[in-house]
């Protein structure tokens, strides 16, 4: 049995819905070659995703089965061995860039880099969720030539 404790200045009627998602998961569904579901860990309260190869992470589509009895609230999606591509994700078709609703990070180990997202989100419907990868940005300068006297490159 896993049991979690924790404070809040919510009422317990107000913590229902968070109950239920935890408690009661939204069946997940997958689409995708690249990407297998490993379903719900509850120890870690995400949704978990295996990635094939990271050297060429491939798209992922999931629909999170959500109902009144299995609601979706604030889900956490971990997706095993995606890489060091960065995260395009889209909610029901809009794009969702990362910022106040949305968060992306990466669990680096020793042979894989797991990207793991957030999403500020309550549904008793069905969500669909989209990740493609992105080429990572160089986090180093480009490297420019020489400038001449009137400062323009050579």
């Amino acid at each position: 049995m896993i049991m979690l404790n924790g404070l809040t200045d919510k009422l317990a009627a107000e913590l229902l819905l968070l109950a239920k998602s935890w408690l009661s998961p939204p069946k997940m569904e997958t689409t995708g070659s690249g990407l297998h579901s490993e379903g719900y860990d509850p120890t870690q309260k995400a949704f978990v995703l295996a990635g094939r190869d990271a050297s060429a992470p491939s798209a992922l589509g999931m629909t999170l089965r959500a109902t009144k009895e299995s609601p979706v609230m604030n889900p956490v999606i971990l997706v095993r061995n995606w890489g060091s591509s960065e995260a395009k994700i889209e909610i029901d078709g809009k794009p969702a860039p990362p910022g106040k609703d949305v968060r992306a990070g990466r669990i680096h180990g020793l042979e894989s880099e797991d990207l793991v997202l957030w999403l500020r989100m309550e549904s008793t419907t069905p969500v669909r969720i989209s990740v493609s990868p992105v080429k990572a940005r160089s986090i180093f300068p480009r490297r420019i030539g020489r400038l001449d006297p009137q400062g323009k490159e050579t």
